[in-house]
C-alpha cells in the first residue's frame, strides 16, 4: 500500500478515536486511558534507550502516582516527586549490587526519572486541559483546540518543507525539517488558530489575536519538541519509536509534539486567555 495512503487511513481513524476520547469519555475513565498511552510510550523510551539496570514496574508505579496527583489531586505534586525518588532510589540500591551494574547506573537511574520528567508529568497537562473549567464540557475543546492547531502546523511544514525546503535546522535529529518549512508551520498554526475561534467554543472568550499568537506560539514548541524525540531514534538507530500505527511509528511519534504544547497551552490559557 502506498505509505501515504498508509498514513491517511491511520490518522483517520486515530483523529476519530481521539475525539470520542475527548468528548465523550469520563473525567477518570480519560485519566485511564491517558495513562495507559503514555505508559506504553514510557515502554517504547525504555527500549530505545535499552537501560542496562530497569524495572518497567518501577515506573509504571510512579507514572501512577503522577496520573493520581494530576486526577485527584493527591498525593500533591512535591509529594509524588518525593515518593518517586524514594522508590527508584530504593530499587536501584537493591538492583545495583556488582560492578558491572554500577558502570552504568548513573545513566539507567537518569532514564527511570526522564521517563517521569519526559513523558507523564508534561503529557498528563492533557487532562488539565480537558478539565481546566469543573463540569464544563466546552473544557474538552481546549484539547481539540491544542491538537487541530498543531495538525494544521505540521501539515504546512510537510507540504512546504518537500516543495521547497532546502535550509536545514536539524541536520542530526531531524534531516528533514527546514526553516522553509518551520516558517510556514508557524504561519499555518497561526492560521489554524483563528480558524479554532470558529470551530470551537471556549469557556472563556478568546480574541482573534490571541489565538493567533497562541496557535503559533505552540507550532514552534512543536517543532522543538518532535525532534528532540527525534535524537532519542536516532541515538539508538531507529527510525520510529515503535510499529504500533501503520505508517505512523509508535505511541512516542504521535505524541512527541504534545510533550511542551500541553502545558504550555494550559498556563497560556491560565494566564493570558482569562
Amino acid at each position: 500500500m502506498n505509505e501515504f495512503i498508509k498514513r491517511t487511513i491511520t490518522a483517520f481513524f486515530l483523529i476519530i478515536a481521539a475525539y470520542s476520547a475527548i468528548v465523550y469519555l469520563p473525567d477518570l475513565y480519560f485519566s485511564v486511558l491517558l495513562y495507559f498511552i503514555i505508559s506504553v510510550g514510557a515502554y517504547e523510551l525504555i527500549k530505545m534507550t535499552e537501560p542496562k539496570v530497569y524495572s518497567y514496574p518501577i515506573i509504571l508505579l510512579n507514572g501512577l502516582v503522577i496520573a493520581l496527583s494530576f486526577t485527584i489531586g493527591k498525593p500533591d505534586m512535591a509529594f509524588a516527586m518525593i515518593i518517586i525518588l524514594f522508590s527508584t532510589g530504593l530499587y536501584f540500591l537493591l538492583a545495583v549490587n556488582n560492578k558491572d551494574k554500577l558502570e552504568t547506573f548513573i545513566k539507567d537511574i537518569s532514564i527511570h526519572f526522564l521517563a517521569i520528567t519526559y513523558l507523564y508529568i508534561p503529557l498528563y497537562y492533557m487532562f488539565n486541559l480537558k478539565t481546566m473549567v469543573a463540569d464544563n464540557p466546552l473544557s474538552a475543546n481546549y484539547l481539540l483546540f491544542m491538537i487541530f492547531v498543531i495538525a494544521i502546523g505540521d501539515s504546512g511544514a510537510y507540504f512546504v518543507g518537500r516543495a521547497i525546503g532546502k535550509t536545514k535546522i536539524y541536520p542530526i535529529a531531524s534531516p528533514n525539517k527546514s526553516l522553509e518549512g518551520l516558517i510556514a508551520a508557524i504561519i499555518t498554526a497561526g492560521i489554524a488558530g483563528w480558524l479554532g475561534t470558529l470551530i470551537f467554543k471556549f469557556p472563556v472568550e478568546v480574541s482573534v489575536l490571541t489565538a493567533i499568537i497562541t496557535g503559533a506560539v505552540l507550532e514552534i514548541l512543536s517543532q522543538l519538541s518532535d525532534p528532540i524525540e527525534s535524537l532519542f531514534k536516532r541515538a539508538s538507530g531507529k527510525k520510529d519509536s515503535g510499529s504500533i500505527f501503520p505508517g505512523h511509528g509508535g505511541i512516542l511519534d504521535r505524541l512527541d509534539s504534545y510533550i511542551f504544547c500541553a502545558p504550555a497551552l494550559y498556563y497560556i490559557i491560565e494566564y493570558f486567555w482569562k
